[in-house]
């Protein structure tokens, strides 16, 4: 007697017996691409490698496993340094001792964990130079509403120092620079403390600075005194008194004129009057002959300048 096996077991016997399994494939290894962007500068006696790294593999795939770059030095490989990410700008620095007035060339290698190497990268190069030294004396002041900062040429290197480059330290603008051994802020705000530092610096695109100076600190607080004015005249006399004329003053801040008197041109001055005069002439109608005078310059801040070279009422 023969048993007929069910349909719904013969179905799933035949559906089964149609698979099979496969030889286990190794996992794709895959290239990173090339570093495409590598540039090279000198900062003071420092030769500086900037690249971004590559967010790819070389068939477009994101990059998982980058692991480091390999720098290479006129065709010779000179360090292995770890990646710092996928698509991240990365930078590397070494001393140029030795290298002044070569152009060194500079390439660069991506390696992955599992031993894959990227193409190499396009070569960069720089010519090395001499840099200026350290400026001296950097100092400021605070006056007519601005920092007046000034500073020495470098002892070394001085003719290389074709240009200075000035920061400030709380980072309001970008770096200033000028060819004079002088700058002016004019940013600043009465009574706080602002900090500076002047790099010396040859004049090429872009500019290679020597090492920066000692910062200073300068607080804007006007305590410099106007300038003494010039040109007082010996009075002309008239009937309402004496006549006293004499120059403007140069100052942006300047507040008034003070008028001094006396009997002698060595001491015993006096103001002719408490008030400071706004304009560049006056009368003393209680004028006497042979009285003395003499004019100061008095600013926003209340410095007052020496007084003029006197002069003698007839």
């Amino acid at each position: 007697m023969k048993h007929s096996v069910p349909a719904a077991l013969l179905i799933l016997l035949l559906v089964s017996g149609c698979g099979k399994v496969g030889d286990p494939r190794p996992p794709k290894v895959r290239t990173p691409a090339a570093v495409t962007d590598l540039k090279v500068s000198q900062n003071e006696t420092n030769i500086v490698l900037t690249w971004t790294n590559p967010q790819k593999y070389a068939d477009g795939s994101n990059a998982t496993d980058l692991m480091d770059v390999r720098i290479f030095r006129d065709g010779k490989p000179i360090d292995t340094v770890p990646i710092s990410g996928p698509g991240k700008q990365q930078t590397y620095q070494l001393k140029a001792n030795g290298a002044t007035g070569t152009t060194p060339i500079f390439a660069l290698e991506v390696e992955t964990q599992r031993g894959k190497s990227s193409a190499v990268s396009k070569e960069a190069g720089i010519e090395v130079v001499d840099v200026p030294g350290v400026v001296l004396n950097l100092k400021g002041v605070m006056d007519q509403h601005r920092i007046l900062l000034d500073w020495d040429p470098p002892a070394l290197n001085p003719a290389f120092a074709e240009v200075y480059i000035v920061r400030r330290e709380d980072g309001a603008f970008p770096p200033v620079a000028v060819t004079e051994t002088h700058w002016d802020d004019t940013t600043v705000e009465a009574g706080k403390t602002y900090g500076y530092i002047v790099t010396a610096a040859r004049s090429t695109v872009p500019p290679v600075s020597g090492p920066p100076s000692p910062k200073v600190m300068v607080n804007a607080i006007d305590m410099k005194r106007p300038a003494a004015p010039t040109g007082l005249q010996p009075p002309v006399i008239s009937d309402s008194g004496a006549i006293l004329r004499w120059d403007r003053s140069a100052e942006e801040d300047l507040a008034g004129y003070r008028v001094y008197r006396s009997d002698n041109p060595d001491t015993g001055w006096l103001p002719l009057d408490n008030s400071l005069v706004t304009i560049t002439s006056i009368t003393d109608g209680s004028y006497r002959p042979g009285t003395y005078y003499s004019v100061t310059a008095v600013d926003e801040s209340n410095n007052e300048s020496e007084k003029s070279s006197p002069v003698r009422a007839p």
